[in-house]
């Protein structure tokens, strides 16, 4: 095998890893902060971060937590092995990874929003089949992804999976300052084994903090299914892009942007962790002897 096309196999295989590693750590997290975003259940959870917890365990029981895990568990993971993989590719693309030469800081924001706005085609629909099922909030009868995906298919035909794709885009640019952030801690940080736990933790809190109001657009749209005109002609709330950020900013005040920042901080911490952790030990398990050391991570 040529050794280029094995240092990406190798990124790859160790991205997915880490990406299965961060998504059973992170999930319930991630099922509170959908439903404190999406419009028709953010009513209901008004008392914090760890009631919401205790509320849906309450009526849905722990699986509550993990409604739709499926489709992230089998599209997600090895998403985030075609992420690590993609940003060793457009970093040896500019012509550093491989070379021995360290990246700047700048080919490395670049490198990591080119692989978000890549990733985003395969995020749209998987995240609009996760957060279907996460919206859901009645204990029983919850629908299968398959179910909730041949729905959105005699609706809407393939369009209808990718609602949402511009904020997605948006949204997953992110990893730009997720990577660049990765990069800046491991540089300023001692050689350590924990080194990359700690840069994973605040590189998660960067990233999500970057383009947290595009993430919740994109909940907006994505969770509802709202025709492209009303009666009267006049353009839907929810729409596109731009019309949900106008709604919901006219309804709710700038604070709506900001709707389940905690949990989702809180969840970057350990998920980011996680995520670099099995990265990095499935790297060191995958890397032949002679093979350089990647680029990404240091």
């Amino acid at each position: 095998m040529d050794e280029q096309w094995r240092v990406l196999l190798n990124e790859y295989l160790a991205g997915t890893v880490g990406g299965m590693a961060g998504l059973i750590v992170g999930y319930p997290f991630d099922t509170v902060k959908v439903r404190l975003q999406h419009p028709e259940t953010a009513g209901k959870y008004t008392h914090g971060l760890l009631r919401t917890f205790r509320t849906i365990i309450a009526e849905e029981r722990l699986v509550g937590l993990f409604k739709g895990i499926t489709s992230p568990m089998i599209t997600l993971a090895p998403l985030n092995g075609l992420v690590f993989g993609g940003y060793g590719y457009f970093l040896r693309l500019q012509g550093q990874a491989g070379t021995g030469q360290v990246p700047t800081l700048g080919q490395v924001a670049l490198a990591g929003a080119a692989t978000g706005v890549l990733a985003s085609t395969i995020t749209t629909p998987t995240e609009l089949l996760k957060i279907r099922q996460q919206t859901l909030t009645s204990p029983r009868g919850l629908p299968s992804t398959r179910a909730v995906l041949a729905g959105i298919w005699r609706r809407q035909g393939v369009t209808g999976l990718y609602r949402g794709f511009t904020a997605t885009v948006l949204r997953d640019a992110g990893y730009g300052p997720y990577f660049f952030a990765y990069e800046l801690t491991t540089r300023l940080s001692p050689p350590s084994p924990l080194t990359p736990l700690l840069a994973g933790a605040i590189a998660g809190i960067i990233g999500w903090a970057a383009t947290f109001p595009f993430d919740v657009i994109k909940t907006r749209v994505q969770s509802v299914d709202r025709p492209a005109r009303d009666a009267v002609g006049a353009a839907a709330a929810y729409r596109s892009t731009w019309s949900t950020a106008r709604a919901s900013l006219r309804e709710e005040g700038w604070g709506v942007f900001w709707r389940g920042i905690w949990p989702t901080l809180i969840r970057a911490v350990p998920v980011n962790m996680a995520t670099f952790g099995a990265f990095e030990l499935a790297l060191h398990f995958l890397r032949q002897p002679a093979q350089p050391p990647a680029a990404y991570p240091p």
